[in-house]
Formats: C-alpha cells, structure tokens, sequence
C-alpha cells in the first residue's frame, strides 16, 4: 500500500514508539511532504541531525505544487482551525492519491476514505 505520513507519526517513531513502528511496515511504499521533512530536521537534536536525514530519505519527499497549494487552501476553508502545515501535508497526499497516515484525526477522518489512522496522539500537534 502507498502511503504519505505526517510529522507526528514519524516523530513518534523516531522517538521510539512501536505504534509509530508498526504503521510504518504496514506500507511498502512510503512518502513524506517536503513540510513533514523541514519540520524534523529544524528539531532534530543536533548529534542526530544525519541520522534523522538519512531516516528521511528511505521515503519518497512530495514537493508542494500549485494544485497542492490550492487543495491546502480548500482544506483549510472546509475545516476551520486547521493549521497550514497540516493543511499542506493532508493535500499533498490529496493531490498525489496517497493514503494519508496521521495520528491526529479530529479534523482529519470525516468523510476522508484516504484517512488511515493507526492509533490516536496522545499529545495532538497544532
């Protein structure tokens, strides 16, 4: 199965937890945000700053194009509240007919098939 995973999931994972770990095997190809990218490597603890990018790079990075930007814009008038850079990570996988792996479904799992969301945060992000 094809996937795109957001920010919180891989976070979890890189933390260690085996949920996070777990959600990952369940997909053969994977795929990230260019978003989800920037937003790791700026907290990336410094002595794991290489660890983190070459993690990163096992996934395929989706840039955001015009059609992303504009779906973004949708999403976030549809759901008000919702952050910008979720906004742009929910439609990348949009735009690129990906399954959208999150462990922050409040906003995210109402009439969305392409939603999957393998446990709930325990801390959701804004």
């Amino acid at each position: 199965m094809t996937a795109l995973f957001d920010t919180g999931l891989l976070l979890d994972y890189l933390q260690g937890d085996k949920r996070a770990a777990r959600a990952l095997e369940a997909h053969e190809h994977r795929a990230i945000s260019v978003i989800t990218w920037l937003e790791l490597m700026a907290i990336a603890p410094e002595e794991q700053r290489e660890e983190t990018r070459g993690f990163l790079y096992s996934f395929e990075r989706l840039s955001i194009s015009e059609a992303t930007a504009d779906e973004a814009l949708r999403l976030m008038r549809d759901h008000p509240g919702l952050a910008f850079q979720r906004a742009l990570t929910w439609a990348t996988a949009r735009v690129n007919q990906l399954n959208f792996v999150t462990t922050e479904s409040a906003q995210l799992t109402k009439n969305d098939p392409l939603v999957i969301v393998p446990y709930q945060a325990a801390h959701p992000r804004k």
